[in-house]
């Protein structure tokens, strides 16, 4: 439907936002297919065209963040969306996910705080939760990073990187026992679920994403 919506009008900035997301999350979490690549002609595609789209400009800046790195480029896009519409939950969530991929914490918790007041029930205010579950889990408040984890499960129930954040966070609180239920019910939603696959995403910089896979290890979760 997207491709059509393109097909129809080119330009349509909030169509390529979409489309840049889509292909994204196919490719991070779909087999790393070349082709799904796309997402960045997409999301250069929505940050050219959606200057004053606040949509646009989200969704293209997060798919920079998560498939170039692009952290500067990403946050500026990201800002210009608040300043146009600063009630915006969902440009709020994934700037709070941009924030803790470039470690700038203090902002990622600032912004993952105001999504839920905005829209408490939105179905995309897992990207609040996921981002303070990792800025915890990466600054040590393991406790605050299993119950962000747990808010995040029960927004999204199916989205398995919370699960595997709460895993994480079990295991960095030595409650193996816990951490290996979780693993379960990781499994139980993804059954071809690898570390190393979660690894491959390559959101965060290496030194963080070995510090997860080692957690994750603890519960006995597959390599």
């Amino acid at each position: 439907m997207l491709s059509e919506a393109l097909r129809l009008d080119p330009n349509y900035a909030c169509a390529h936002g979409y489309a840049a997301w889509g292909y994204e999350r196919r490719f991070l979490r779909g087999g790393f297919h070349p082709e799904d690549t796309a997402s960045i002609r997409h999301a250069d595609a929505a940050l050219a065209t959606g200057g004053d789209d606040p949509q646009a400009l989200c969704l293209g800046g997060f798919v920079h963040a998560t498939i170039t790195h692009d952290y500067e480029r990403s946050i500026n896009a990201l800002d210009r969306a608040l300043m146009l519409d600063g009630n915006s939950s969902l440009a709020h969530g994934l700037s709070a996910m941009v924030h803790m991929f470039n470690e700038t914490h203090d902002q990622s918790r600032d912004h993952a705080f105001k999504a839920p007041r905005l829209s408490p029930l939105d179905p995309m205010n897992y990207h609040s939760y996921l981002a303070l579950a990792w800025v915890s889990l990466f600054t040590a408040p393991f406790e605050d990073a299993v119950r962000y984890s747990v808010l995040g499960t029960q927004v999204n129930p199916g989205f398995r990187i919370l699960h595997a954040s709460l895993v994480a966070s079990y295991a960095n609180r030595d409650r193996l026992e816990a951490a290996r239920t979780a693993a379960g019910r990781l499994l139980e939603i993804a059954p071809g679920w690898m570390i190393s696959e979660f690894v491959r995403m390559d959101v965060e910089r290496s030194q963080l994403m070995g510090g997860l896979a080692s957690a994750l290890r603890k519960a006995g979760l597959p390599e």
